[in-house]
């Protein structure tokens, strides 16, 4: 009497980071500058702008949904980029710190704008000038990281090095100055920015597809 064992073919699966990195690397670059690109700015100095409050209120709702809908990604993708440089640990190490703090700086400085946007319609501004003046000027020293951002993209352009072909990396590191578009007010800045950004994450997409 022969006994036979049932051998049940082995299946293979694709780890997470495989389809969230390349997902993040794409998106937040792409959400970010549509978020810039669509964005008016709701302040005149330490004061909303209300003509742009009121007559631009739809545009900016989609701007800052773009911008919460982005920086999940973003987060995601600057932990992708670190994995990936990960040949140069201090400096994958640093570019990683330097990118979450300035991450986190321009969030919370997107989320402060939120409140002024809501503003709309409404007929007395003296307490809301009052809310705002101290929302332009809050104590809080972190949020004036922001441009660690793009020294965090510096570094993790540099730490790619001989993990990427030298024009990905330099596109990586360059795609990281969002925080310019921020500063110069040109939100359209952003978009050649994400292009950047996105075109040299391809070779480091083309990693994490292959694990």
């Amino acid at each position: 009497m022969s006994t036979q064992t049932a051998v049940t073919p082995a299946t293979t699966t694709r780890p997470v980071g495989a389809v969230l990195a390349p997902v993040s690397l794409v998106l937040g670059p792409v959400l970010i500058a549509l978020a810039l690109a669509t964005l008016h700015e709701p302040w005149s100095g330490d004061l909303p702008d209300y003509d742009v409050v009121n007559s631009e209120h739809g545009l900016l709702m989609v701007s800052f949904n773009f911008a919460a809908a982005a920086f999940p990604f973003l987060f995601g993708s600057v932990f992708a980029i670190a994995v990936a440089g990960r040949r140069s640990p201090r400096l994958a190490g640093a570019g990683l710190a330097c990118s979450v703090l300035g991450l986190s700086a321009m969030l919370a400085n997107a989320m402060l704008s939120v409140p002024v946007a809501l503003m709309n319609g409404l007929g007395d501004h003296s307490t809301l000038d009052q809310l705002a003046s101290r929302l332009s000027s809050p104590p809080l020293v972190a949020l004036f990281a922001f441009p660690l951002f793009f020294v965090g993209s510096i570094l993790s352009g540099l730490a790619l090095r001989g993990a990427v072909p030298v024009w990905a990396a330099v596109c990586v590191a360059v795609g990281g100055f969002f925080p310019i578009a921020m500063l110069t007010g040109v939100g359209v800045l952003a978009l050649p920015i994400a292009a950047l950004r996105v075109a040299g994450s391809v070779p480091i997409i083309k990693q994490y597809s292959t694990k």
